[in-house]
């Protein structure tokens, strides 16, 4: 089997860029036993046209213009489509919508997303809309040439079933496994039984804002002004340490030592705590359950799909106020048993669908049925 993957933004090579999901679908891809090739990262060169409207633009609205500029869309698909002649691929895979807007091909493609435009315009917009409805007519133009479409919340499947039309025996969801360079982690792990003070609340994320670095920071200090001595570290961002909150920083998962460092920090939680205000399809909660760590988070974006309630974390409202996270933190520490069977049923989650050995198998049945 020939695979065309088209890289638009990060290098598949390259277990750091964009959390690591090119990494991870180009590994699975090699381990199917295919013959792929790698068609990018492009680089964006707007024109001198393109780069007046966006300084205009940012004049305008605090709102942000589209992710791509026309030019990339060109460059690119052409690049693209010069590939596809040369090699003659059975598919082409590609994570982003800009080389596949203007490429005329009868080659099937399979397109991967975390969420679609219209899902997260909805629950985080952040472009201005006339940019949300300049690229939702290229995500549209894409999703009418996809053969396999490949997401990872059941919240973003039914958007794209319901909002888009796209038929569901052409869409594969999976929850986002963890990210790490082996497909399934063969370390030492040790499964927690109780919660023992101080308790060890960890967050592991790069935007302090969405990812609800504030709330998170809000339930360390209510718990320890109930008496509840917590210590909160904080993975992804630096800051000044101050009691009971601890920044780590960032770990590159390239290297040996950081990678362990980085791993070190889901063996010291007691819970991963993850509020974060929109989500599309989280990665960090497949790793903590890698050392059975329940995620405690809410329903915003895809994060019930990422975390199943009651089985590996615990799923709240959207937008939980910080005494909600408090007080199901406290019921798990009442109730000791059932913290316990959910470390337990956490780990079991990890083994059976949460790790790329599983993920890629699932891949490689769904490929094989499309050509």
């Amino acid at each position: 089997m020939k695979i065309l993957y088209v890289a638009a933004r990060y290098d598949p090579h390259d277990l750091n860029a964009g959390s690591g999901s090119d990494y991870q679908f180009y590994q699975a891809l090699l381990r199917m036993g295919a013959a792929v090739r790698i068609i990018g990262p492009f680089h964006d060169d707007p024109s001198l046209v393109e780069k007046a409207y966006r300084k205009i633009h940012s004049l305008i609205t605090t709102r942000r213009y589209a992710k791509f500029s026309n030019h990339f869309l060109h460059t690119s698909r052409q690049a693209t489509e010069l590939e596809i002649r040369n090699y003659k691929p059975d598919v082409i895979f590609s994570r982003n919508i800009a080389p596949l807007v203007l490429c005329k091909t009868s080659t099937p493609i399979i397109y991967r997303f975390d969420t679609t435009l219209i899902g997260s315009h909805e629950q985080w917009p952040i472009f201005s809309e006339v940019e949300y409805q300049r690229m939702l007519h290229w995500e549209r133009k894409v999703l009418q040439k996809t053969s396999l479409a490949v997401t990872h919340s059941e919240w973003s499947a039914q958007i794209l079933a319901e909002r888009y039309h796209f038929p569901v025996h052409k869409t594969l969801v999976f929850p986002n496994p963890a990210s790490l360079p082996e497909p399934f982690y063969q370390g030492p792990i040790q499964i927690p039984q109780k919660i023992t003070l101080p308790l060890h609340l960890l967050l592991v994320g790069k935007e302090p804002y969405r990812k609800g670095v504030d709330i998170a920071i809000q339930v360390a200090e209510r718990l320890n002004q109930q008496g509840i001595t917590t210590e909160l570290h904080i993975v992804g961002q630096e800051g000044k340490d101050q009691d009971p909150v601890s920044y780590k920083g960032y770990f590159d998962k390239t290297n040996a030592v950081q990678r362990e460092a980085y791993l070190d920090q889901y063996r010291w939680a007691h819970l991963l705590i993850h509020p974060a205000r929109f989500e599309a399809a989280g990665i960090v909660p497949a790793e903590a359950a890698i050392f059975g760590v329940p995620t405690i988070t809410t329903c915003a974006g895809g994060l019930a799909t990422t975390v199943k309630n009651n089985v590996s974390g615990i799923v709240l409202p959207q937008n939980s106020s910080p005494d909600l996270y408090v007080y199901t933190i406290k019921e798990l520490l009442n109730n000791p048993a059932i913290y316990s069977a959910l470390c337990r049923s956490t780990r079991e989650r990890y083994e059976k669908e949460l790790n790329w050995a599983a993920a890629g198998k699932r891949l490689q049945q769904a490929i094989e049925k499309l050509i």
